[in-house]
């Protein structure tokens, strides 16, 4: 039981450094660049190269770890190449074509962290969701304490330690991943095939391919994934540059970030007792209405403040509703073996192709659009991912 607990702190370690460079990434990427001088499209560019990169990365990571049957070795191996590769990027940050080129090799490094350490993280808690969030909860806060912290000296002595923070938060990630110890997984079922591990071909990569798209009602819940996280890419690329436009400061803007993610961790700590009172689809289809309304009053009311506060306080159930039962299902629904391909498949499909779309979509409703129609789009994709969920619901009661 000890040696559990220690893995649940090194766990929580990793989380709280990897989204701690999430919280300098995300938020502060794009103003950073900016003070180099970069374009917009440089900028949109280099945005992109984490959501591009989980369109291939975190189903190649998850084979490899499902394949060798050690993730461990894989997390840290991923965690040392983004650290190699960040320091690369901050050494050639004023060449366009290198800083997007190496952004994008740290992408592909770091792309398959969080379905490899979220199972790794499950595994170790024995499938407790909520001993699960106790955990993850660090990684919120972690990027809380990122983005308020770079907020502040962004503030104060501008963006020159920015590279350095960056850099440091992935070497904490790979020296909490060295401590990491392997958990063998328990047998799951799977409501979609009835079947256990030992009865599936789970060596197969087109097997696991087939069993991970075909099956209803996944084609529908890859669906409203894919539009959920479209309107995120636009959130996660230009919500800071959209502030800005509306002259908030660098320290407003990192709180806002902040307060979101504390949303989150509150959510997370008691989600336990949220999630016994409804059905996990019946959860995803409030992570989608809420981002549909989220992101219209980002783009209704730039200018007032209580406004943004409120919005960002939607992070809640967009995000940590949303990523918990999303997790949940996929464990309750795919057979053992296939659970990290599952999440793998999730990543791709959600963060690779959703992602990337919606910073491009983003972008180019920001330069040949407004600013704010860029989340009407995000809106609009939030409402599209409610009418899948509805339907995931439906073919679920089929189901069963």
């Amino acid at each position: 039981m000890r040696g559990l607990k220690s893995q649940h702190a090194w766990l929580a370690l990793f989380y709280a450094a990897y989204f701690g460079f999430v919280g300098l990434y995300s938020p502060f990427l794009g103003p950073y660049l900016k003070t180099l001088g970069h374009s917009l499209d440089v900028i949109a560019l280099s945005l992109g190269m984490m959501q591009l990169m989980r369109i291939v990365g975190p189903f190649a990571w998850g084979w490899l770890s499902d394949h060798t049957a050690n993730r461990v070795r894989w997390i840290r191996a991923g965690a040392l190449g983004g650290f190699v590769f960040s320091v690369l990027v901050f050494l050639n940050q004023q060449n366009a074509t290198a800083l997007v080129c190496l952004i994008l090799l740290l992408n592909l490094n770091i792309s398959g962290l969080v379905p490899m350490s979220d199972t790794h993280c499950m595994e170790s808690c024995r499938g407790d969701s909520g001993q699960y969030g106790k955990i993850r909860l660090f990684g919120s806060l972690g990027f809380v304490v990122a983005v308020l912290l770079f907020g502040w000296v962004a503030n104060v002595w501008g963006y020159a330690s920015y590279p350095y923070l960056a850099s440091i938060s992935l070497l904490v990630a790979f020296g909490a991943a060295l401590r990491f110890s392997p958990v063998r997984p328990e047998p799951l079922s799977s409501s979609l095939t009835g079947s256990t591990p030992s009865s599936l071909n789970g060596d197969a990569i087109g097997t696991g391919f087939r069993q991970l798209l075909l099956p209803k009602p996944l084609p529908t819940l890859w669906l409203a994934s894919f539009f959920m996280i479209l309107a995120h890419g636009v959130f996660y690329a230009y919500f800071s540059l959209y502030l800005l436009e509306h002259a908030y400061t660098e320290l407003t803007i990192g709180w806002l970030w902040a307060f979101g993610v504390l949303c989150e961790v509150a959510f997370f700590a008691f989600q336990t007792r949220f999630f016994d009172r409804l059905p996990l689809s019946t959860w995803l289809c409030v992570g989608y209405a809420a981002c549909s309304v989220r992101f219209a009053l980002t783009a209704l009311f730039p200018d007032w403040p209580w406004m943004m506060v409120f919005a960002q306080g939607l992070h809640a159930l967009t995000f940590a509703a949303h990523h918990t039962a999303t997790i949940a299902w996929l464990r309750a629904h795919l057979p053992g073996r296939l659970v990290v391909r599952g999440q793998a498949m999730y990543a791709t499909i959600a963060y690779g192709l959703g992602g990337s779309a919606g910073t491009f979509v983003g972008r180019s409703l920001w330069k040949w659009g407004s600013p704010s129609l860029a989340f009407w789009a995000a809106s609009g994709a939030g409402l599209i991912a409610l009418l899948y969920g509805l339907k995931l619901r439906r073919q679920e009661a089929v189901l069963q």
